[in-house]
């Protein structure tokens, strides 16, 4: 039988670059507005300040055709442009990010280079970051448009998009970047709670939470007591696990 697909998945199921993906396509044309509409689903090419012909999402052609003078189309034409452009925008920008991220984390940083252009990206103190590994709270501060101060005097949607990124870049993901092989039976592996925890109240009254309902279903504690002791087994030597 043929897998069954979601109607609301409007995107190829694979692309030129693992950066780009439906969360990052999504989270694009959120905050990126098609130019110029003209009425039943079409479009008109439009001339931008430095005297460029452009269409749909800022594209300079649609397919094989350059944008010009009285050039028309359609959506659905604009919209697979777009995923034509971002997959050579994605071919660009992952030589620049040098550490392994999920899904979401991808996602939200093809959003901010995007939002930002690739030169200013490859100059950005966030990229530096990301790729020294710095703490979460450190990209944060220089993510978050209500902390950096560079975000002071910005319009609120730039400041909205900024914090959409941030929320998606920190949020939970089924795929975690391993080094050994992991199989989660879960949507949202637990592995993610070392890199999301911060101790916020919200959060503590979730692990209380987890912890009752683990009483409940094991009160002799035995499953948690072998948990932990996988959990702090060292390793047998360059990153391999012992044996269980």
């Amino acid at each position: 039988m043929k897998p069954h697909t979601p109607a609301a998945s409007l995107f190829p199921d694979q692309y030129v670059s693992p950066f780009l993906s439906d969360v990052a396509v999504r989270l694009i044309k959120t905050y990126t507005v098609a130019r110029t509409e003209i009425g039943l689903g079409r479009f008109a090419s439009y001339k931008t300040e430095h005297g460029e012909w452009r269409i749909g999402y800022g594209s300079k052609r649609i397919g094989k055709v350059w944008a010009g003078p009285h050039f028309k189309t359609t959506q659905k034409e604009v919209d697979a442009q777009l995923i034509r452009d971002l997959e050579d925008f994605c071919v660009d920008f992952s030589s620049y990010v040098y550490m392994p991220l999920n899904v979401k984390k991808r996602a939200a940083i093809v959003g901010y280079a995007h939002s930002v252009g690739l030169i200013a990206f490859k100059q950005s103190n966030l990229l530096k970051l990301i790729n020294e590994r710095a703490t979460r709270n450190a990209i944060i501060k220089e993510w978050s448009p209500f902390i950096n101060p560079e975000y002071s005097y910005v319009n609120s949607l730039l400041k909205r998009r900024r914090r959409v990124e941030l929320n998606l870049y920190l949020a939970p993901d089924a795929e975690v970047p391993l080094f050994t092989k992991h199989k989660c039976p879960l949507k949202q592996c637990l592995l993610n709670l070392g890199e999301s925890y911060m101790g916020t109240p919200n959060q503590i009254k979730a692990i209380e939470y987890l912890e009752r309902k683990l009483l409940e279903w094991d009160p002799s504690e035995e499953t948690l007591r072998r948990f932990w002791r996988y959990w702090n087994q060292e390793q047998g030597g360059l990153g391999s696990p012992r044996s269980l």
